[in-house]
């Protein structure tokens, strides 16, 4: 065994059992010794803290039970695999072991072989379950992290005055022409444009009852019944026309600005290309200046190697 070694926390109240277990492992861990169940708990919180306890079950005062279920009701030691080592042997004390979070569960008297052998097996998986969780954790930061934040109507007017740009685009209405004054599928689509533009390249917000001027006029032009019907139209816009899977990737909320209420869009960059679907017409947009592109299929397979990789 090379490296650092792992930490053993043997709890037993028979000092015959202790000598014999400190002879088995000495060599490969580094061993502290219980003699009691409330010292078992003393020590499982000094640190270092165990790599892995072997656990008595019979003992006065505070039985292995007890002692099991008060470290895996601690969140700072739940994770320490336990090992029940004992001479009860009915099925009913192995169930209750099993129950209260043990790791495994060893009958004396013990092959010193299976010892060995046990406490491998459960450092092991106890070292995987603490990489993925460490990896899971990762994760949830970094889409945290990517999460856009809410914005209030200072932070809202202070974006509208830098004007339209890579990361900032304006639109009047969802759905309503405001020359013709009807309803008119190419104004979502230019709306779901823009989102899958900001979507394939650095991110960006879509500001929808916001004029050309950057003036608000909100979200009256467009008739929805309630704000949730808009949403829940918007949304289903983007499900079908631009895929269900980029959820996670953008924010759409009504908000406040200067007494109107506008529809804010912010959307994080993909991790996976995005095309807009419509019409029988697929098209991949990115954004370059204040406007957004559709890429030749040329263009496209290009830009997609060297921004997705393997996930072209």
């Amino acid at each position: 065994m090379t490296g650092k070694k792992h930490s053993v926390l043997i709890v037993d109240d028979a000092p015959e059992n202790i000598d014999s277990l400190r002879g088995l492992l000495s060599e490969h861990y580094q061993l502290k010794i219980a003699l009691n169940g409330r010292r078992a708990i003393e020590l499982a919180k000094t640190e270092p803290k165990p790599n892995l306890i072997l656990l008595d079950i019979v003992m006065p005062e505070m039985d292995g039970f007890e002692v099991c279920a008060a470290i895996k009701e601690d969140p700072e030691l739940q994770s320490i695999p336990i090992i029940f080592l004992t001479s009860l042997t009915e099925a009913k004390d192995e169930m209750l072991g099993f129950s209260l979070g043990a790791n495994d569960y060893i009958s004396k008297p013990f092959d010193p072989a299976v010892v060995k052998s046990r406490i491998n097996i459960a450092l092991e998986l106890a070292a995987q379950r603490n990489a993925l969780q460490a990896q899971m954790d990762l994760l949830k930061g970094q889409l945290q992290s990517n999460q856009p934040q809410s914005l209030d109507e200072a932070e809202l007017s202070a974006l509208i005055k830098q004007g339209e740009s890579a990361k900032l685009e304006f639109k009047s209405t969802l759905r309503r022409n405001l020359y013709t004054d009807k309803n008119e599928t190419r104004i979502e689509n230019q709306c779901l444009k823009s989102v899958s533009a900001f979507l394939n390249s650095e991110g960006g917000t879509l500001l929808v009852g916001v004029n050309d001027d950057g003036e608000a006029i909100g979200m009256d032009a467009d008739s929805f019944k309630d704000e949730d019907k808009l949403l829940l139209h918007w949304h289903n816009l983007m499900r079908e026309y631009l895929g269900a899977n980029m959820a996670s990737a953008v924010r759409s909320n009504m908000h406040t600005l200067k007494d109107k209420r506008i529809l804010v869009v912010q959307c994080t960059p993909s991790s996976v290309p995005v095309f807009l679907d419509r019409n029988n017409e697929e098209a991949f947009y990115v954004r370059l200046g204040n406007t957004s592109q559709a890429l030749k299929p040329s263009e496209m397979l290009t830009f997609i190697d060297s921004r997705y990789g393997d996930a072209r």
